[in-house]
C-alpha cells in the first residue's frame, strides 16, 4: 500500500481561462451565468504598487491584463479551481483483482493511494500511475513544484526507488 502526494506550482494563477470555460461549458453552464464567469475571468487588470515610506509617495506600474489564474483570496477563486481540475479523479488508472487506488482532491493538493497485494507488479504500476497523472496535469497545463513528491510506502526499498525516478521525464 502507498501513498504519493503532489503539490501544484501556483495552482490559482496558472489557470488558463480558455480552458476553465470550455469545462465550465461542458458542465452545462451558460447564458448569463457563464457570460458573468467569461467576464470575471478574462477582463481583469492589476498593477503593482510600491510606496516609499520616507516621502509618503507611491509608485505604480502600468495596469496589465491577467491572462491566466483565478482571483485568490475570493469566494469563486477555489471553486472554479476545484472545476478546473475535477476529471483528475477520473483518470483512467490500471485496475485488477489485485489493486485498488483512490484519486484524492483538496484545494491544490492531490494524493493518490494505492493499495495491490502484488507486489511484484506494485512498483511498475504506480510508475504508470504516475505517469498518467503528469499527463493530466500538463493537458491542463498546471505544473507540479519540481522535486516535490512525498511518497508513503510499506516498501523501504521501493521509496529510494521511487526517489531515483526522473519526474523532468514525465513532464512532457
Amino acid at each position: 500500500m502507498g501513498s504519493l502526494s503532489f503539490d501544484l506550482e501556483r495552482a490559482f494563477g496558472c489557470i488558463n481561462h480558455g480552458i476553465l470555460l470550455a469545462t465550465l461549458e461542458f458542465y452545462g453552464l451558460t447564458d448569463t451565468a457563464y457570460s458573468l464567469i467569461k467576464s470575471y475571468l478574462e477582463n481583469g487588470y492589476q498593477r503593482v504598487s510600491v510606496s516609499n515610506d520616507s516621502s509618503n509617495e507611491n509608485t505604480n506600474s502600468n495596469w496589465g491584463k491577467v491572462n491566466y489564474g483565478v482571483p485568490q483570496g475570493s469566494i469563486l477563486g477555489p471553486l472554479l479551481f476545484l472545476i478546473y481540475i475535477n476529471d483528475l479523479p477520473k483518470i483512467p488508472l490500471k485496475i485488477n483483482s489485485n489493486r485498488s487506488y483512490k484519486i484524492t482532491l483538496f484545494a491544490d493538493d492531490t494524493s493518490l493511494i494505492v493499495n495491490n497485494n502484488n507486489h511484484n507488479v506494485f512498483e511498475n504500476d504506480i510508475k504508470n500511475d504516475i505517469t498518467k497523472i503528469y499527463q493530466s496535469f500538463n493537458t491542463n497545463l498546471l505544473s507540479l513544484i519540481s522535486g516535490f513528491h512525498r511518497a508513503l510506502l510499506q516498501s523501504i526499498t521501493f521509496i529510494s526507488r521511487l526517489n531515483a525516478l526522473d519526474y523532468t521525464k514525465l513532464r512532457g
